[in-house]
């Protein structure tokens, strides 16, 4: 009987070992799932006109993280383009497209042999609007012009195995925008505060 429980306990610790992957420096955790930026409400008022707001958008949503040590890691976001609708007090106006990439650096706090990964982060945005389209009293949709700004993350992996991983994690975006209406019926630009929560759901690969 001894015997057996020592071969039990031996084969229960190997298969637990198994299944977590240690993080190392110079590893690299690729994921991929669905994204979803939600912008804040009240993007902006306009005198006269009314409240804008810029309606969320679900994408292919990827990250890379680079781990510098077994702690410490920079990660990348990307994501397939996302298309916004813009709305007027509630009626479709208009929509624009934008890519959102973002660097952060990542602190996983537990010991890297743990199978659950929770971390923090901070980083940079660089947000790119494009393709604008629609009216505001009859004029085309102003550009929106480029934000760069701060973001702040967290997120959890959990490690199926030693190479694949589940992941949930999610961001607080700084996007702050321009509305170029100098020459419309605007009268003049507008600043629009986008500040999205951006949450992504996916499974991740690590090499």
């Amino acid at each position: 009987m001894k015997l057996v429980s020592t071969l039990l306990a031996t084969s229960i610790a190997v298969l637990g070992s198994s299944q977590v992957m240690a993080y190392e420096a110079g590893d690299i955790m690729v994921k991929a799932g669905v994204i979803n930026v939600a912008p804040k409400n009240d993007n902006v008022s306009i005198t006269g006109v009314g409240k804008v707001e810029v309606k969320d958008d679900t994408q292919l949503g990827l990250t890379g993280t680079y781990m510098i040590t077994p702690q410490v890691g920079i990660e990348v976001l990307a994501a397939t383009p996302f298309k916004h609708t813009v709305e007027l007090d509630g009626n479709k106006i208009g929509t624009t497209k934008h890519l959102p990439p973002t660097v952060s650096v990542q602190y996983y706090p537990m010991d890297s042999s743990s199978a659950i990964q929770p971390y923090v982060g901070a980083g940079l945005n660089m947000t790119f609007f494009f393709d604008e389209a629609g009216a505001v009293k009859g004029d085309a949709l102003g550009p929106l012009g480029d934000s760069f700004g701060l973001s702040v993350s967290a997120g959890v992996n959990y490690d199926i195995d030693d190479k694949f991983m589940a992941n949930l994690a999610v961001w607080y975006i700084d996007i702050d925008s321009e509305l170029e209406g100098s020459n419309t019926a605007l009268g003049k630009d507008y600043d629009v505060e986008i500040d999205p929560i951006v949450v992504m759901a996916g499974v991740g690969y690590k090499f």
